[in-house]
């Protein structure tokens, strides 16, 4: 899936109205196990000067940058942060962490199906296994283009959610940027063509 996908999920799924510090926590917690890539490619791109077809095809698929990526995507230490939160839910640092990780946990959730041949090492440090699934969200050699239907659908059946839950005229203006950026990824296609 997509990362604002990711968000939207974890918002609809945790958010809660009038707390803008839980609700900020899910925010980052969603977005954390992409962040090694949202570093990684402009470094890569800016700095090195390396093409995106040696970034995506090489360096992505070598040893530092999927053990970065490993660190960012691990079941099991985002399952002990929210032990940890759930333990101490009693504090606000509890109730953090633990929103954190189960809004990180959540992207996770929705990245295992959809990763076939560029796999994470989700379980990692308790396994090197990676499931490679028949289903990938950006290889149409995997099914992408009903893979990013249902990303699309549970994006617009997110914001619905996030549309009730939220009345403030900034929520509202902001979900319908996000609304109308879907619209346009999924026109691309017929307007390029």
């Amino acid at each position: 899936m997509i990362s604002p996908t990711h968000t939207l999920l974890a918002l609809a799924a945790l958010s809660k109205q009038g707390d803008r510090t839980r609700n900020f926590t899910i925010f980052t917690g969603s977005l954390i196990p992409d962040l090694a890539i949202y570093l990684w490619a402009p470094y890569q791109s800016i700095v090195n000067g390396v093409s995106g077809e040696e970034m995506w095809r090489v360096l992505y698929f070598e040893a530092p940058m999927q053990n970065l990526i490993a660190w960012f995507n691990s079941i099991p230490i985002y399952a002990l942060l929210a032990v940890i939160g759930f333990t101490a839910r009693g504090t606000t640092w509890g109730r953090l962490f633990l929103f954190f990780a189960l809004a990180a946990l959540i992207h996770m959730a929705t990245d295992l199906p959809v990763h076939a041949e560029d796999a994470y090492r989700h379980f990692w440090p308790l396994s090197d296994w990676r499931f490679f699934s028949p289903l990938s969200y950006w290889d149409e050699n995997h099914h992408a283009s009903w893979v990013s239907k249902i990303d699309v659908a549970l994006a617009f059946g997110s914001i619905a959610i996030l549309w009730q839950r939220f009345a403030r005229r900034w929520c509202r203006n902001t979900l319908k940027f996000v609304a109308g950026s879907y619209i346009v990824w999924l026109a691309a296609p017929f307007i390029l063509s």
